[in-house]
C-alpha cells in the first residue's frame, strides 16, 4: 500500500485537516481527476478549497505536457534565446561582448525551472487537501477508477489525460527524428534541423534553435506559417525568420524521410528532424466505447458545461480537441469543478488570447474583422529605446465596439492581456484611449492603434 494525503471530507463549510491514509477500495471521493496538467490541477486545486473530497492520479510528472515537455521548458528557452539576440546585438549600443553557450548549464537550468514549477503544484494539492496518487489510471465504471489493481469509488471523475505528438508519415520517433516531446532529451545541440510543420510550436522551435546555434529548415505545407492565424501574422513571421537566417519553405511538402530528406525534389541533410505537425489527444478508444463515452478523431466531445455524454465524467484540456492552449484548459478545470460543486458554470470560448514565443512575439485575440487600423511599432518610443521595433498594432472594431486584435512585437503576450479584458468589457476605442497610459511603453502601441481607427 502507499501513503497519501488525504482529508476526511467536508465539516460544514470548512476543509478538515490532512491525515496519512491508504488507497482503499472503500474511499468514496467527491471527484478523481486523472491527469495532473493544467486542467487537471486547477480543476482539483479549485475543488479543493471548496472542501470537496479529491484525488488526482498522475502517471508522469506534474504539471502535464505544459511543464514538463511544453510551455515551461520552451518559453524558458525562448527568454535565453532573448539574451542571446540582445548580447549579440549589443555592439550598437556601444557595448562589446562575445556569447558561449554551454548547453548542459542551460539544460540544467531549464530542467531546475521545470521541476521547480511542478513542486508548486504539489505544494498547492496539499495546501488544498487533494490527494496525488502516482500510478496509471484505467477506467472501470462511470463511479470506479482502477489504479494498480485497487478500486477508487468516486461520485464524478475528470478525464485530463492531455495529448501526445502526431507521428509523420510512416517515420516512428527515433534518436534523428524528434517529437516535440524528445527534443528536451537532447543532450547537445545539433548543428542543423529540419522541422516538418509551421504551425505555433514549429515556429517556436524553430526560432529559438536558430537563435541558439543551428541551421534551421521550416517546412510547412500551407501558404503560409501559422496556418491557423490570419494569414497577414504568417507573413509577417516568415520575413522575419528569413531575415534571421532561418530558411522558410511555405507550400512545400516533406517527400521522403531517409539518409537524405527530400523536400519539393530538393535534397536536405540535417542532422537532426524535428517533427511538429500537432498532437493526437490520449482516448483509450475500447474504454470509452464499453462505457457509453461519445468521443470523435480529435477527443471527447463534452458540452458547455464539460461534461461527455455521461453527465459525471467530465473532459477537460487536450484530450477535448478544443485548443491545445494551457490557459483555456485550466479555465476547462474551473469550469468542470465548479459544475461539480453545484454551480451553473459555463465555458465560453469568444475571447481566447492566441501567442506565439517567436522574434517577435505573435499574439491574437477576438474577431479579426471588420472596420481595422494598423500601428507600426517603429513610431513607438519605448520600442525604440528598446532597439526592437519589428511588427505592429492592428485593432478590428464592430459597431463601435472593439471587436479583436492582433499584435506582432516583442513582449506581444503581454501586451495582449490588456486587448482581451477590454474586448471581455466590450469597451469602446475611445474607453481605452481615455485611459491615460504610461509613456515610455509598449502598451501605448495599442492606445495608437485605436487612435488611427478613430482618426485622431
Amino acid at each position: 500500500m502507499q501513503n497519501i494525503q488525504t482529508k476526511t471530507g467536508f465539516l460544514g463549510d470548512k476543509p478538515t485537516k490532512f491525515i496519512a491514509t491508504q488507497i482503499s477500495s472503500y474511499s468514496v471521493y467527491d471527484a478523481v481527476i486523472i491527469g495532473a496538467g493544467p486542467a487537471g490541477y486547477v480543476c482539483a486545486t479549485t475543488l479543493g478549497k471548496a472542501g470537496a473530497k479529491v484525488c488526482v492520479v498522475e502517471k508522469n510528472g506534474l504539471g502535464g505536457t505544459c511543464t514538463q515537455k511544453g510551455c515551461i521548458p520552451t518559453k524558458y528557452l525562448h527568454s535565453v534565446g532573448d539574451i542571446i539576440r540582445k548580447a549579440k546585438s549589443a555592439k550598437k549600443f556601444g557595448i562589446k561582448s562575445t556569447v558561449e553557450i554551454d548547453f548542459a548549464v542551460l539544460k540544467n537550468k531549464m530542467k531546475s525551472t521545470v521541476a521547480k514549477l511542478a513542486s508548486g503544484v504539489e505544494l498547492l494539492f496539499k495546501e488544498n487537501g487533494v490527494e496525488l496518487i502516482h500510478g496509471e489510471a484505467s477506467l472501470k465504471s462511470a463511479n470506479q477508477v482502477e489504479i494498480d489493481g485497487k478500486i477508487l469509488e468516486t461520485k464524478n471523475i475528470v478525464l485530463a489525460t492531455g495529448s501526445q505528438p502526431k507521428s509523420f508519415q510512416d517515420n516512428s520517433f527515433d534518436d534523428r527524428i524528434l517529437s516535440t516531446d524528445s527534443i528536451f532529451d537532447l543532450d547537445k545541440l545539433p548543428e542543423s534541423i529540419l522541422i516538418v510543420g509551421g504551425g505555433y510550436s514549429g515556429c517556436e522551435f524553430a526560432a529559438i534553435l536558430n537563435v541558439l546555434g543551428c541551421k534551421v529548415w521550416l517546412v510547412e505545407i500551407e501558404d503560409t506559417l501559422l496556418p491557423r492565424l490570419p494569414k497577414e501574422l504568417g507573413l509577417a513571421i516568415e520575413k522575419f525568420m528569413k531575415l534571421d537566417g532561418i530558411e522558410v519553405m511555405t507550400k512545400s511538402g516533406v517527400d521522403k524521410i531517409e539518409d537524405q530528406v527530400i523536400v519539393n525534389g530538393k535534397k536536405i541533410n540535417p542532422e537532426k528532424i524535428l517533427v511538429s505537425v500537432g498532437r493526437n489527444p490520449n482516448i483509450q478508444t475500447k474504454v470509452f466505447e464499453d462505457l457509453g463515452i461519445a468521443f470523435e478523431k480529435n477527443g471527447l466531445i463534452v458540452n458547455e458545461k464539460m461534461q461527455t455524454s455521461l453527465p459525471n465524467v467530465y473532459a477537460i484540456g487536450d484530450i477535448t480537441g478544443r485548443f491545445e492552449l494551457a490557459h483555456v484548459a485550466s479555465r476547462q478545470g474551473e469550469v468542470a469543478a465548479q459544475n461539480i460543486l453545484g454551480k451553473n458554470s459555463i465555458m465560453d470560448y469568444s475571447v481566447i488570447p492566441y501567442c506565439v514565443f517567436t522574434y517577435p512575439e505573435v499574439a491574437v485575440v477576438g474577431k479579426c474583422e471588420g472596420h481595422s487600423s494598423e500601428f507600426q511599432l517603429s513610431v513607438n518610443a519605448k520600442a525604440n529605446c528598446l532597439g526592437d521595433t519589428r511588427g505592429f498594432v492592428k485593432v478590428f472594431e464592430e459597431n463601435g465596439i472593439l471587436q479583436g486584435a492582433m499584435i506582432v512585437a516583442p513582449h506581444a503576450s503581454e501586451l495582449i492581456a490588456e486587448v482581451a479584458l477590454a474586448i471581455k468589457l466590450k469597451l469602446k476605442p475611445k474607453d481605452v484611449i481615455e485611459t491615460i497610459h504610461a509613456h515610455p511603453s509598449l502598451p501605448e502601441a495599442f492606445v495608437d492603434a485605436l487612435k488611427n481607427l478613430e482618426k485622431r
